[in-house]
């Protein structure tokens, strides 16, 4: 089967290399899909084409390419073509299998040598063929996909003068994101390699007959093609590209696509289409019943509208509803889905309303796409039991029973969260932060461990799905653990000393603990940690109480190193020898200064079980410690000094626990730390701007001087170049004097690129970069009609007018019989009329030629195809015209 195959692929290539008539097919598709059961390589592909009944060519078995090496022949389904109702259309359908060799991404793509003839916009068409193509990945992203498939016929009529508006009704059954891109039609250069290329010459409908009001252009989301005005009658080949996207890890991957060759017949007549009204994107709760309207309008009087719906809602289990009837001047509709938790998933569902008039000989049509959203329910009845040094979570399965298990989030405090419309998971805003997950619609509960006392502790819950796809938030709830262990309290800095440094350490006693379960005598341990590391050093065993209350729960400790680190700390609390537990750990505050050009930031970190709202920041004034301000959160500025001077500081802390049994506020001292201010700082980043000539071609760059504004140091400039978007930026100049604010700029002959330019103050700081500014070419590139290789030193050589912004040219020169007869690769071109590279003049006449430019450009280098002829006059002096 296979070598038949490539032979037969072979023979129909010969019959497109020899010029074969070809008045056949109209449009097509492949679409892919895994089969499921146990083989995940096992892959099922159909290929759809319509094609003209009216022509003698046929094609019972279609020849694929299945990407991996592999071809083969596919009888069709029926043994006619099916006649499509009310056109001159026939649909051809080839069902095939095939198990892949593994993973990979494969092109699949026919090649049919009989496109139809006189297609506007393909030069030729009658012996160009047609091909298409579908990209299957078999990854781990892409699992066994299935790729999109088409609910609208791709054989379209359009009116002379009017909008012409389709949507294929693309729709994914796996519910990946789709993204829409107009191509060229593939088709060209088979002989080679087998593999079809975009056809030479090939225009988008607007550029047939350019002009206003004749823009052509899909949109990338909905997948709508609007063509405004069809300028010249006839048939038109389209092509487009559905890629599908899906999100996994947080990033988006392409994952496949399929090519859509369709065609559209333009035809003389002067109806307009009908006009839907908007209908908005929105969201539904699975298990709720969402329920809209659709309507649309005329502009012709006398007009039958008929409405109709397609999509994704119309083709899953318990699919949505579409009630309406046609009517005249204006027609209504209605939608209705009644949702379910099946179709949750995180991509919304596409529906899209068309409308169409009853016009002879064209009816013409208006579409609208709404985004439907169906999200889960929010967990019920949470609850957050204290056990020990542990908060047990519960809460009820979801009604949706496809859930994959749960997340669980948590913060100290109450937040008061409500979600908003469509809103689902647990937004960052609210302080919330992913603490773990459990696997499994059923598994409802989780334990939240290692948490400190006297804090409250809320949480959301969020069911998630195979998908991605995650569930409202549950409502906040929360609790606080009991105090069956000692609470910390102070870890003060009393002296600060590298050797003779002094802590202070209090505590709480167990106030909730169950004295019949633990009778006494009660003792307690101090264990102390260099740094926040975990206290593992015993430094502390308090004598033996018989009752709870025990009057030991405080500590001075000393012979430390309070200057250079902080210290950490921990009390276990022992009943009659056995331990029952340990408070949380504790830190000293500890300050780090960091100096900087008449100022010093103190930054201030503790690890502590408590909350701390404040900060008050002393500094020794005159021997005497003065409060000078206080800090919100863990970041003081104190500005206003004199560089090269010392400054001494030191911080107390203010904080408490939720629990407002346990005494507050708690105060304790950092260490004290000298530190001396510098000029570390940088002016700020110039304001830049740029004046782009392009035909100058010159950029004039101008920006402001940050001692106007932000500085009173600045010395000079660094400017930076880049001669592309997204290109690394290298220095290009260096200027001294901060007056000096412009430049002048070129590139060679180009004025394409991007700038930026940092300020230097006079000991050498650098600012960060100013704004980006870019400037662009505006390429020329025109040849004349006309040289007069004579030998005059007057029009001798055939070369462009004074042309600007072009890197390099592929030109081509052809006599009457397509014969190649000059090529060149130089800008300047410069051709004598002679045969190639030799010196033989070529015959006076016309010759056609193909050139592509490509021109600089700011986003890269573009190529532009330029199409013409050129006369070659020697018996007179010839004129450009």
């Amino acid at each position: 089967m296979p070598r038949f195959a490539r032979s037969l692929l072979v023979a129909l290539l010969g019959l497109i290399a020899g010029g074969a008539w070809a008045t056949h097919n109209q449009a097509g598709e492949i679409l892919v899909c895994h089969v499921p059961g146990n083989n995940p390589l096992l892959y099922e592909v159909t290929i759809i084409t319509w094609t003209n009944p009216n022509s003698q060519a046929d094609r019972p078995d279609f020849i694929l390419d299945w990407g991996d090496g592999f071809l083969d022949t596919i009888p069709r389904e029926s043994a006619d073509p099916i006649p499509i109702a009310g056109t001159v259309v026939q649909r051809n359908l080839y069902v095939a299998r095939h198990i892949y060799p593994g993973p990979g991404v494969f092109i699949l793509e026919y090649i049919d040598p009989n496109r139809v003839a006189d297609v506007i916009n393909i030069p030729g068409s009658v012996s160009v063929p047609m091909s298409v193509r579908t990209e299957l990945h078999i990854t781990p992203i892409a699992g066994q996909d299935c790729t999109p498939r088409f609910l609208n016929p791709p054989i379209q009529n359009a009116c002379l003068g009017q909008p012409w508006i389709h949507n294929p009704g693309a729709y994914d059954s796996d519910g990946d994101s789709l993204s829409f891109t107009p191509q060229v039609c593939l088709g060209g250069d088979v002989v080679g390699d087998h593999h079809s290329d975009p056809i030479e010459g090939y225009l988008f409908p607007d550029q047939v007959s350019p002009g206003a009001n004749n823009n052509y252009s899909i949109d990338p989301v909905s997948g709508t093609i609007t063509w405004e005005s069809p300028q010249q009658m006839g048939i038109y080949n389209l092509a487009f590209k559905v890629t599908e996207w899906r999100k996994f890890e947080g990033n988006w991957y392409a994952i496949g696509s399929v090519i859509r060759d369709m065609q559209v017949l333009v035809v003389g007549c002067t109806n307009r289409p009908p006009e839907l009204a908007d209908v908005l994107d929105t969201c539904v709760v699975a298990g709720s019943n969402l329920t809209f309207g659709v309507q649309a309008s005329d502009p012709d009087v006398g007009q039958t509208i008929t409405l109709e719906a397609l999509g994704a809602p119309f083709q899953v289990t318990n699919p949505a509803s579409f009630n309406t009837s046609p009517a005249t001047g204006t027609a209504f509709g209605t939608f209705t889905w009644n949702t379910h938790c099946h179709h949750v998933r995180q991509q919304p569902y596409q529906a899209v309303f068309k409308a169409g008039d009853n016009s002879n000989p064209v009816p013409l049509f208006d579409y609208i796409t709404a985004n439907i959203t169906v999200i889960a329910p929010a967990p019920q009845d949470p609850s957050a039991t204290p056990l020990g040094a542990t908060m047990q979570l519960q809460w009820s399965p979801s009604v949706c029973t496809n859930a994959t298990g749960y997340r669980i989030y948590r913060r100290q405090g109450l937040y008061g969260f409500t979600p908003g419309h469509c809103e689902t998971d647990v937004p960052g805003y609210t302080g919330y932060v992913f603490i773990g997950s459990t696997t499994g619609v059923n598994s409802t509960t989780y334990d939240d461990q290692d948490l400190a006392f006297g804090i409250t502790y809320c949480y959301m819950v969020v069911a998630t799905f195979a998908d991605g796809s995650r569930s409202i938030a549950s409502v906040e709830f929360c609790n606080m653990l009991e105090r069956d262990v000692p609470i910390m309290t102070k870890v003060s800095v009393v002296t600060t000393d590298n050797t003779t440094g002094i802590d202070s350490v209090q505590w709480s006693n167990a106030f909730d603990l169950d004295v019949a379960q633990y009778p006494g005598p009660y003792q307690f341990k101090v264990y102390r940690g260099t740094g926040y590391a975990n206290p593992s050093e015993e430094i502390h065993v308090s004598a033996l109480s018989a009752v709870l209350q025990h009057p030991d729960t405080n500590l001075v400790v000393s012979g430390l190193d309070t200057r250079t680190t902080p210290h950490v700390y921990r009390v276990d609390l022992y009943s009659d020898g056995q331990r029952v537990g340990s408070s949380n750990t504790a830190s000293s505050v500890f300050i780090t200064p960091d100096p900087n050009d008449e100022q010093i930031t103190l930054q201030i970190g503790h690890e502590v079980p408590w909350i701390n709202d404040s900060y008050d920041v002393y500094r020794d004034i005159g021997g005497t410690w003065t409060l000078i301000g206080t800090a919100i959160g863990p970041t003081y500025v104190d500005t206003g000094l004199v560089n090269g001077t010392a400054y001494c500081y030191k911080v107390q802390s203010r904080g408490a626990y939720s629990d407002p049994a346990i005494a507050s506020p708690l105060l304790n001292f950092s260490q004290e730390v000298c530190a001396v201010p510098v000029d570390r700082t940088p002016p700020c980043p110039p304001a830049l701007t740029i004046d782009n000539d392009c035909e100058a071609p010159l950029n004039t760059l101008n920006w402001t001087n940050p001692n106007s504004s932000c500085a009173d140091d600045t010395y000079g400039y660094h400017v930076w170049f880049t001669d592309s978007l997204g290109g690394e930026m290298e220095l290009i100049a260096t200027i001294t004097g901060a007056e000096d604010t412009t430049l002048l700029h070129v590139d060679g002959l180009s004025v394409a690129g991007c700038y930026a330019v940092s300020a230097i103050d006079t000991v050498g700081n650098e600012s960060a970069r100013s704004n980006i500014v870019c400037g662009d070419n505006c390429p020329e590139y025109r040849l004349p009609n006309i040289f007069t290789p004579n030998g005059d030193r007057q029009n001798d050589t055939f070369r462009p007018f004074p042309y600007r912004g072009v890197k390099t040219i592929d030109l081509q020169v052809f006599n009457r019989w397509g014969q190649v007869v000059f090529t060149s690769t130089d800008p300047d071109i410069g051709w004598g009329g002679t045969l190639l590279e030799s010196t033989e003049p070529v015959p006076d006449g016309v010759y056609y030629y193909v050139c592509t430019v490509m021109m600089k450009r700011l986003e890269g280098e573009l190529p532009e195809v330029l199409k013409g002829y050129v006369h070659i006059l020697r018996s007179q002096n010839g004129r450009i015209d």
